[in-house]
C-alpha cells in the first residue's frame, strides 16, 4: 500500500468535510487560525518517506495514518477557535510619517494620461488587496481604490520609449489580516492601444484580470498565498505567461483559436488542463499549437498550488 495516498486521502477528506459542514452552517471554522500550521504538510510527507523506507513495511501505513489523523484532529480543534489577531494575515501598518488609516476605508483614485505610446509596462506590488481589471479606459492607466489600510503610490518613467508604470503599496512594517482583505479593493483600467508587459507581485491577496481586449506581450505573476485569475486575448502572435506561487489558486483562460503550450513544475500542486495533450517532454499543448497564427506559452511553478488552464 502506498502510504502517500493515505496521507493525501485523509487530508482531502478532512478539508472537504470542513467545507461541507461550513456550507450547511453546522460549524464555524476559522481558517486564519490554522493557516500558520501549513508546514505540517511537509512534516507529514517527511514522516511518510522515513517510515516507508526505514520502518516496518506492514506497520508503516497504520503508523502514518495514525499520525495524520492525530495532526488533523489538532488542526480541527485549533480551527474552531477564533484567531484573536495572530492568524495568517493579521495586519499592522507603520510608516515613516506615523500616518493612520481609517478602519472604515478611504477611496483613492490614480490616473495616468495616454500620450499615444505603443508600448507600456505595468508593475504592481501589494498585499492583502483584491486587484480587478475588467474594463478599458482612454487614459493610459486608472485605478480606483477602496482601502481599509495601506497606502499605494503610482509613478511613471520612460525607458527605451516604453512607458513604465509602478503601482505599489508603500513600504512599511506590515502583517496582514485575511478578514480585512475584502475591504481593500482596487479596480484597474488600462488603455488597450499599447502592447503591454504586466507584472504582479503580491504576498497574499487576489488578482482577477480580464485581458481579453488587450495586446499582452508578457504577463508575470508572483504570489505567496494568493488567488490569480487571468483571461487572455489573441491580439499578438505570441503571449508569454509566467506564474510562480507558493500556496495559491491559479486559473487561466485562453482563446479557443490560439495555440497554447504549458510548461509546469508543480511540486505538490494539482493541475487541470482540459483540452490539452501531454507531450513526450512533459509539456501540454492544444491540438492546434503547431498551426495556430497566435500562440500563448505558459510557465507554471508552484509549491502547493492549484493550476487550471482552460479554453473559452
Amino acid at each position: 500500500m502506498k502510504t502517500e495516498k493515505i496521507v493525501w486521502g485523509l487530508i482531502l477528506i478532512f478539508t472537504g468535510s470542513i467545507f461541507l459542514l461550513e456550507n450547511f452552517d453546522l460549524i464555524e471554522f476559522y481558517w486564519s487560525s490554522v493557516w500558520r500550521f501549513w508546514p505540517v504538510i511537509f512534516i507529514l510527507i517527511g514522516a511518510n518517506m522515513l517510515l516507508s523506507r526505514f520502518g516496518n513495511k506492514s506497520a508503516a501505513p497504520y503508523m502514518i495514518g495514525a499520525i495524520t489523523i492525530l495532526t488533523l484532529g489538532l488542526i480541527a480543534y485549533q480551527g474552531t477557535r477564533p484567531d484573536r489577531g495572530r492568524g495568517w494575515m493579521n495586519f499592522k501598518y507603520e510608516n515613516d510619517h506615523d500616518e493612520e488609516y481609517s478602519s472604515g476605508g478611504a477611496n483613492t483614485t490614480f490616473t495616468e494620461t495616454y500620450d499615444g505610446s505603443t508600448n507600456a509596462r505595468l508593475n504592481i506590488q501589494g498585499g492583502a488587496t483584491s486587484f480587478r481589471l475588467t474594463d478599458t479606459t482612454s487614459n493610459l492607466f486608472e485605478a480606483s481604490l477602496k482601502q481599509r489600510f495601506g497606502k499605494f503610490t503610482l509613478n511613471k518613467t520612460v525607458i527605451d520609449s516604453i512607458e513604465v508604470l509602478n503601482f505599489r503599496m508603500r513600504d512599511g512594517k506590515q502583517s496582514w489580516n485575511l478578514d480585512k482583505m475584502e475591504n481593500n479593493k482596487t479596480l484597474i483600467q488600462l488603455n488597450n492601444a499599447p502592447i503591454w508587459d504586466i507584472k504582479i507581485e503580491m504576498g497574499a491577496g487576489e488578482a482577477i484580470f480580464d485581458l481579453s481586449n488587450y495586446k499582452v506581450k508578457k504577463l508575470v505573476f508572483e504570489g505567496g498565498a494568493a488567488s490569480f485569475e487571468a483571461k487572455l486575448g489573441s491580439g499578438l502572435p505570441l503571449t508569454e505567461v509566467e506564474v510562480e506561487t507558493g500556496v495559491a489558486n491559479v486559473e487561466i483562460e485562453v482563446p479557443d483559436g490560439s495555440g497554447c503550450r504549458i510548461d509546469v513544475d508543480s511540486g505538490l500542486s494539482s493541475k487541470d488542463f482540459i483540452g490539452f495533450i501531454k507531450q513526450a517532454d512533459g509539456t501540454y499543448e492544444t491540438s492546434n499549437y503547431g498551426t495556430a497564427p497566435n500562440k500563448i506559452n505558459i510557465s507554471l511553478k508552484g509549491g502547493l498550488s492549484s493550476f487550471e488552464v482552460k479554453k473559452y
